[in-house]
């Protein structure tokens, strides 16, 4: 997935700002003959800087009120709050849509800036040190110099504050990063295997390529680095690494059997060709694709670590990376396992049944020396020994 590069929630990646000089023109905006480094911020530099010309802001202070009396902040869903909370706030409702307004109407949309530059917001609550709106241009020219004229009279009018806009030189265009991303994601499933998946983002403000997998090798991961040289990389781990070829994806308990009832888990309810059906327990009810399914049995209990994402369909669908296979529960007085009574339910009140029935309970009764397994409709299915 993309980061967004236009954000108005308190889950966007966020930091810190400041301040410049120039030459000032007739309506108080900064003016500078060349896109000169004035100053870093954060590492960042700035290349051009608004003018705080009025000392009260009423416009802005109104809006700013109206957002600390809101159901979001009064009943905590950003947080518990704060003063940073009230800045954080304050930026994205009023500079933050005043800024992307000026960007976009001077660029001729956003479309437009993305190849020019990148534009983001950061916060306070997520480790920022100020409440900030980030215009950066990589290579900046006299548009710059149009978005300044555009904001700086909406200071002069009180209507936003200069110190948290910033405009910065940037290392790299949104167009830039939406490029590198796909450049990456097809060297990506070149190296994909069967099972494997992965999941791809550029961020938008550091520039950096983050990839979680559960297939990339060492000597994958450097390759890649090789390849792009100019991006810097972090992957993650995301579960077990997939199965090596010719490797079994089929994890077997240390024993088979057990006199003790086993609770996590679901249990196998059919087995086709590249495919199993699991449900109930702790699985819910998913299908899914899997090589080594004539391998598996009906009525197994089983956890499954899944590839990649899972559709929210009913059942669900999804592919296995790994079956872990659970000891079968036989306690000392029963003919039969667990594992048998469920395979034996199964075939009596036939797959489809479950489908739609869940298997919520398994237990044993001694006085009636029968299974019984419990399916979420409520009803009851007794299987004789």
């Amino acid at each position: 997935m993309r980061k967004t590069t236009y954000a108005f929630v308190l889950c966007v990646t966020l930091l810190l700002g400041g301040c410049g000089m120039g030459n000032e023109t007739q309506n108080g905006s900064v003016k500078q003959d060349a896109w000169q480094t004035i100053k870093k911020v954060d590492g960042r530099e700035i290349i051009a800087e608004l003018k705080q010309t009025v000392e009260g802001s009423p416009g802005r202070d109104q809006v700013a009120q109206e957002q600390l009396e809101s159901p979001d902040y009064i009943g905590g869903f950003y947080g518990e709050p704060s003063l940073a909370l009230e800045e954080d706030m304050a930026v994205q409702a009023i500079e933050g849509p005043i800024a992307i307004q000026a960007v976009e109407e001077v660029y001729g949309g956003n479309e437009a800036f993305e190849k020019e530059g990148v534009l983001f917001l950061e916060n306070q609550m997520l480790g920022a040190t100020q409440s900030g709106v980030w215009i950066g241009v990589k290579n900046p020219d006299e548009k710059v110099q149009e978005v300044i004229d555009w904001l700086q009279p909406k200071v002069d009018e009180g209507d936003i504050l200069a110190e948290p806009i910033y405009i910065f030189r940037s290392p790299h265009t949104h167009q830039e990063l939406n490029t590198i991303q796909d450049e990456v994601t097809n060297v990506l499933k070149g190296m994909n295997q069967e099972r494997g998946s992965f999941s791809l983002a550029v961020d938008t403000i550091t520039g950096r390529v983050e990839i979680g997998h559960d297939f990339l090798k060492a000597s994958q991961q450097k390759e890649l680095e090789k390849k792009f040289p100019n991006y810097t990389f972090h992957f993650e781990q995301e579960g077990n690494m997939v199965a090596e070829p010719g490797m079994s994806a089929i994890i077997h308990p240390e024993k088979d059997m057990t006199d003790t009832p086993v609770t996590d888990g679901g249990f196998i309810m059919d087995v086709s060709d590249g495919s199993i059906f699991v449900s109930g327990g702790t699985e819910g009810a998913t299908y899914y694709s899997f090589d080594e399914a004539h391998l598996l049995t009906v009525g197994q209990r089983v956890k499954v670590e899944a590839s990649g994402a899972i559709l929210e369909s009913y059942p669900a669908q999804g592919e296995a990376k790994f079956v872990e296979i659970l000891p079968d529960y036989k306690p000392g007085e029963a003919v039969l396992s667990e594992s048998q009574a469920v395979a034996k339910a199964v075939k009596g009140k036939g797959k489809e049944y479950f489908n739609f029935n869940e298997i919520k309970e398994v237990r044993y009764d001694k006085k009636r020396k029968a299974w019984i397994v419990k399916v979420s409709d409520g009803s009851e299915v007794k299987v004789e020994e």
